[in-house]
């Protein structure tokens, strides 16, 4: 979500999973996984989503991973780039921000920026 990007929360309310710091990893694109969702619960077209991607430099030609909370929500982003957009490069960081946020003197980059 965008409060998990920019630190603003360590994790949504109710959740077991936290890490002890909030941000996130440097050079990340902050792309809600329902954001390549139509109203109707499917994906969107592959032209809409490439025009939500391909903008934040997110494409086909570069290694992509992708994180969330837990790998849960990133998820569904590592299908659609894997599977829909045929992205060759394309990963799904498991231990996503609950691992990273724990590391010691893992870079952490709070705020909108990248």
């Amino acid at each position: 979500s965008p409060a998990e990007f920019t630190g603003e929360i360590i994790s949504p309310p109710g959740m077991a999973e936290v890490a002890q710091r909030g941000g996130h990893i440097p050079g990340a694109k902050n792309v809600p996984w329902s954001a390549i969702v139509a109203e109707d619960g499917t994906f969107k077209s592959v032209e809409e989503m490439r025009r939500i991607y391909e903008p934040l430099g997110i494409t086909p030609d570069k290694d992509v991973v992708v994180y969330c909370r837990i790998g849960e929500r990133s998820s569904h982003t590592w299908f659609a780039l894997k599977y829909l957009l045929g992205y060759p490069h394309v990963r799904n960081y498991d231990g996503s921000w609950t691992e990273w946020g724990n590391l010691i003197g893992a870079p952490i980059v709070k705020g909108a920026e990248e």
